[in-house]
């Protein structure tokens, strides 16, 4: 499942909870630990649209209480297979109490707007009424986003990324990479996390290296196994590294004829950062 709700959920005073375009593919989308799941009052609104699932996985209805002028808006979504398109489909996974049933491909006020906020929507812009924010008319001020991060696009063959503080992201790199190297580059932050994803490396031989970089405050390597990589051979080596309250973590099972070598590294920890184990498939060699 995608959203585990252990508690009672409650959208209240002018709030839109929006469940939007989400791909769980053969999973569930809910999973409820109380029979009670979602409450909400009547100023508020709840949007549920254009999402794919194997199932809804709601044994209750997903509304559990509503309070008189409460919206629900709920349509467009693919359930194994099969698009729901009327409210008693909706009701026989769970979905019960909607307001409107959205159609796909089509733009409303209340599907696609905060509609208390709403004046009209036309050719799917949303016209604000006092209180309302933003494009879609939210009821509260919309932060300016973060500015655009340039990511250094994986270097040829023989080559490495060299000599730069790396934007503090979640990334993952490797996928239809053969080679992988970074050289004196320093990640640090919270937010930085960076994961080989060895399971979609291609070639006969693989090789991952990390020369020198140092890694601070909350980041994280990881090295993400897969036994089932189409790699004929795999090569890691982090060697002469240093993690200062920062974490190496490899994850997963790696795939047979893979070395390992972690090297001249330096850890300094103050503060533990857990992460899953490792796995390894013979023949294979890990040398610290």
């Amino acid at each position: 499942y995608a959203i585990y709700s252990l508690n009672l959920w409650t959208v209240q005073r002018s709030s839109w909870l929006d469940w939007r375009d989400n791909d769980v593919e053969v999973g569930a989308l809910f999973h409820a630990a109380e029979s009670t799941f979602l409450v909400i009052d009547g100023s508020s609104v709840v949007t549920l649209t254009g999402c794919k699932m194997g199932s809804t996985g709601l044994s209750v209805s997903l509304l559990s209480q509503a309070d008189a002028g409460y919206r629900f808006v709920a349509g467009c979504l693919m359930v194994a297979g099969r698009v729901l398109t009327t409210a008693a489909e909706l009701e026989l996974n769970g979905i019960t109490n909607v307001t409107t049933v959205a159609a796909c491909g089509e733009c409303t006020k209340d599907g696609d707007c905060f509609a208390p906020l709403t004046t009209v929507a036309i050719d799917c812009k949303c016209q604000c009424a006092a209180g309302g924010h933003g494009d879609v008319c939210v009821p509260a001020p919309v932060p300016a986003g973060p500015p655009s991060t340039t990511l250094p696009p994986p270097p040829p063959v023989g080559e490495c990324i060299s000599d730069m503080v790396y934007p503090e992201v979640a990334q993952s790199v490797g996928s239809g990479l053969s080679w992988l190297c970074y050289r004196n580059v320093t990640f640090s932050g919270g937010g930085m996390s960076l994961t080989v994803l060895i399971g979609a490396m291609t070639g006969d031989v693989a090789n991952v290296t990390f020369d020198g970089c140092t890694w601070r405050d909350g980041a994280v390597l990881v090295l993400l196994g897969n036994a089932h990589s189409a790699v004929g051979s795999l090569s890691i080596v982090v060697t002469g590294n240093t993690f200062s309250d920062a974490l190496l973590s490899p994850e997963g099972v790696f795939p047979p004829h893979t070395n390992i070598t972690i090297s001249g590294n330096r850890f300094t920890v103050t503060r533990l950062i857990s992460r899953s184990g490792l796995g390894l498939r013979k023949p294979s060699c890990v040398v610290m």
